[in-house]
């Protein structure tokens, strides 16, 4: 973050922020999830949830600190360098927290061996299928809302605060469900949130004041929310061998980044220069609905597979009375 505060210095940014930035939090991200996946069986859900709301209350602190920063004394620079300082004081914080349960396996994990053994687990390609679909009209909202807010008329001082109020539902979101898959299960919750999400996302259509720019930022904010929170749950929970989490996380991350990368792009494509806003609205929301298609399939096979095995139980206990 600190190549930040130094002008006239384009490559050095994109090689850190674009590149070494983006390397850096994937390396941390699938390893931490999957560590704390190793210490919970039954709350893991929920214990998840927790954990996954933390980028998003992060997504809400940090915009309010850098705007009272920037338009302060301190000035861009040392803005800049402030938010780095608070980064580095936590990550070092976790570093020092986080402990694995069990020991380095003798040989290193074989993706090649596990991505086989994923093609072969059709919910878990469902699964990741879903995620690339959903990413990538997941992120439309979040990077445009601000700038629709803002050609509709809407101050500009709301329109930056609307991005934080979809942070914090957001973060509510998470939270909350780790409390709501214990009663409704991980795959149920997911298809809400990702149908609710693309409903939400063909209603920017209708964005037109400030009533309805903070309702929509408000609900669209919770439903993400409560898919990030089942997102990583839910892989867990298609994943029998305990040792393996943090190779099929890694795996269904790197599909569903491709989606995340494209999608954004393609919105800001159709939105042209002339802020034709229904057009990747409309995109956004059916490519996530189509996604959530991929986990409705997931489902019902799910369902399928547990059906055949209570059948097979059955069978054996009708055998030997």
């Amino acid at each position: 973050m600190l190549s930040l505060s130094k002008p006239d210095q384009y490559y050095q940014i994109f090689l850190t922020q674009g590149l070494g930035s983006g390397i850096a939090a994937g390396l941390m991200f699938v390893p931490s999830t999957a560590v704390i996946a190793h210490y919970f069986r039954r709350k893991r859900t929920l214990v998840l949830t927790f954990v996954a709301s933390g980028s998003s209350l992060g997504a809400t602190i940090h915009p309010i600190m850098l705007n009272n920063l920037l338009n302060g004394p301190l000035g861009f620079s040392n803005s800049v360098c402030a938010s780095a300082g608070l980064i580095s004081v936590l990550l070092l914080i976790a570093c020092l927290c986080m402990r694995t349960r069990f020991d380095s396996p003798a040989t290193p994990v074989n993706y090649i061996a596990a991505a086989r053994k994923c093609i072969r687990d059709v919910p878990f390609v469902l699964m990741i299928a879903g995620g690339f679909l959903f990413q990538i009209g997941f992120y439309y909202p979040m990077f445009f809302f601000q700038l629709d807010s803002v050609k509709h008329g809407i101050s500009v001082t709301f329109s930056f605060y609307s991005l934080v109020i979809l942070n914090v539902s957001n973060s509510v979101g998470r939270v909350t469900s780790g409390f709501i898959a214990a009663f409704t299960g991980v795959p149920n919750l997911t298809i809400v949130a990702t149908v609710s999400c693309g409903v939400l996302s063909l209603g920017l259509i209708g964005l037109s004041n400030l009533a309805s720019a903070t309702v929509l930022g408000v609900l669209y904010g919770y439903f993400a929310g409560l898919f990030m929170g089942v997102w990583v749950p839910l892989m867990a929970d298609l994943t029998p061998d305990l040792s393996e989490p943090g190779a099929r996380m890694g795996i269904c991350f790197c599909m569903s980044g491709f989606g995340s990368m494209i999608g954004t792009p393609i919105s800001g494509a159709l939105l042209t220069s002339n802020y034709i806003w229904w057009i990747p609205a409309l995109f956004s929301g059916i490519i996530v609905l189509t996604g959530s298609m991929m986990y409705i399939i997931m489902r019902l096979m799910l369902s399928e597979g547990r059906l055949k095995k209570q059948r097979g139980a059955q069978l054996v206990s009708e055998s030997y009375p």
